[in-house]
């Protein structure tokens, strides 16, 4: 049949037969050499109409060629780790939007006036879970806390607020990682037993915030303003940005002018010189094996 009347058959227009010729998807059977005029069999509607399908799903074109040149049994385990990674994704994307639909409709961007506070944090020996993820995967930490928590009372009890350590950048892209830490009495008797370490004494600068200014994308500018404070001047970091929780409040439970945490960078200034872990605090980190 003519390109006009397979087009009209296959439900796709003549740009698209014309690319997918390019594209060595769909190419026609014959191409008169006098006049151009391409013919396609009868056929390959079975090849067309599958492929109208698979962009209906957006699949991208490598994969619709992939599966329209399998076997049948391999088609359709393409296309089941095609639609997978779909939904995965999707759900990914459904928790990023119940945060922005959380922190643009309920949420101001925070008061320039926010003040930016500064404290010593004393050594500490904390239970720890650490983890790449995504933006959207972050609920995972509360998931760790909990975990971590409960293995507390091995260690003499949690002695001290919970807190997340972002070592890299969170976004969609950028995976992190994330360390989720609670303080303890002790480490483990068994130090193989639980994943711990020592956090190392340090001075820090924070911002505290209450639930309104803790959600995306107001929480962002915090640690905006909290960089340049560091930044300025006589301050170096030495330490990844972190967030402190209160003890006792779940973020999501908390009321609208409740304190949920401190965010919080250590740093160090011409004058002060680093902390650095003893040796002995450097051979207990090391026994963590999990």
């Amino acid at each position: 049949m003519m390109i006009g009347e397979f087009s009209h058959r296959s439900r796709l227009s003549l740009k698209a037969l014309r690319f997918y010729e390019r594209m060595g998807l769909l190419r026609p059977v014959a191409v008169d050499p006098q006049n151009g005029y391409r013919r396609y069999h009868e056929s390959q509607l079975f090849t067309a109409r599958p492929i109208v399908l698979l962009r209906l799903l957006d699949m991208p074109l490598p994969e619709v060629g992939k599966v329209v040149s399998a076997s049948p049994a391999d088609a359709a385990h393409i296309i089941e780790s095609y639609w997978a990674s779909v939904e995965a994704r999707v759900a990914t994307q459904r928790q990023v939007v119940g945060l922005l639909r959380t922190g643009v409709a309920g949420s101001e961007m925070p008061p320039s006036e926010l003040p930016v506070l500064e404290r010593e944090v004393a050594e500490q020996t904390v239970l720890t879970e650490q983890r790449h993820v995504f933006i959207g995967q972050l609920t995972w930490h509360p998931q760790a806390a909990a975990r971590l928590t409960a293995h507390a009372v091995r260690c003499g009890g949690v002695a001290g607020e919970r807190f997340v350590i972002f070592h890299g950048m969170v976004t969609a892209d950028s995976d992190g990682p994330v360390e989720v830490c609670v303080p303890v009495s002790h480490p483990p008797e068994d130090p193989a037993e639980l994943a711990w370490r020592l956090e190392p004494a340090h001075r820090e600068a924070f911002i505290s915030l209450t639930k309104e200014q803790f959600e995306p994308p107001a929480i962002l500018s915090v640690y905006d303003k909290l960089a340049r404070w560091v930044a300025a001047r006589g301050r170096r970091p030495v330490g990844a940005p972190r967030e402190v929780y209160r003890t006792g409040i779940e973020p999501l439970f908390a009321s609208a002018g409740e304190q949920i945490c401190d965010v919080a960078v250590p740093f160090t200034t011409d004058r002060q010189p680093v902390r650095r872990k003893s040796a002995g605090a450097q051979e207990a980190a090391a026994t963590r094996s999990k």
